[in-house]
């Protein structure tokens, strides 16, 4: 997902936590992987949560990772997805990569290349709804206080398009 290794607080399934740690999560296999001088490893022990710091030096800003999440058929309990927002709506993101072999014309050889895929899922009364982050679908999941929150991305300028407007509207949300 990054490139570089990013601090993080990891929390295992028996609820120990580590601290600091320098990780980086391996979209294509669904799984973090941790730094100890100049090598990287596998985690031995099943995680639970990661606390992703993605800027150096800021403990405010952080990306969290978790397993588990019910409510998506789709998607197997085993897998890390983003969580964007937790509450009576739950909002999360399933971040993976696929490999596509790319085949030119008249090329003897082909090449591989990775695809990101981002998958949305928002997660109500147990049912989760797969689409991206839109007016319409706001509107839809926030249909019980929509005067509200439609009040509130008005004042603050929020887009339902935009990923982080839409989480701070599901939040919000979630606090009425």
């Amino acid at each position: 997902m990054f490139e570089e290794w990013k601090w993080a607080k990891v929390t295992d399934v028996t609820g120990l936590t580590y601290v600091p740690m320098m990780v980086k999560f391996d979209a294509y296999d669904n799984k973090f992987l941790f730094q100890s001088g100049d090598t990287s490893y596998d985690f031995v022990v099943s995680l639970e949560k990661v606390d992703l710091f993605p800027h150096t030096g800021d403990t405010a800003t952080k990306m969290v990772f978790k397993k588990g999440i019910s409510g998506v058929e789709k998607l197997s309990p085993d897998k890390f997805v983003q969580v964007l927002a937790e509450g009576k709506i739950t909002a999360v993101k399933y971040i993976s990569k696929t490999m596509l072999d790319i085949v030119e014309y008249n090329s003897p050889a082909g090449a591989k290349m990775f695809n990101d895929v981002m998958t949305y899922y928002f997660i109500r009364d147990g049912k989760a709804v797969s689409q991206r982050p839109s007016p319409k679908l706001l509107q839809e999941i926030l249909k019980d206080k929509w005067a509200t929150i439609d009040a509130y991305m008005k004042q603050n300028h929020l887009n339902a398009k935009n990923e982080d407007d839409c989480k701070m509207a599901i939040k919000y949300y979630n606090t009425l």
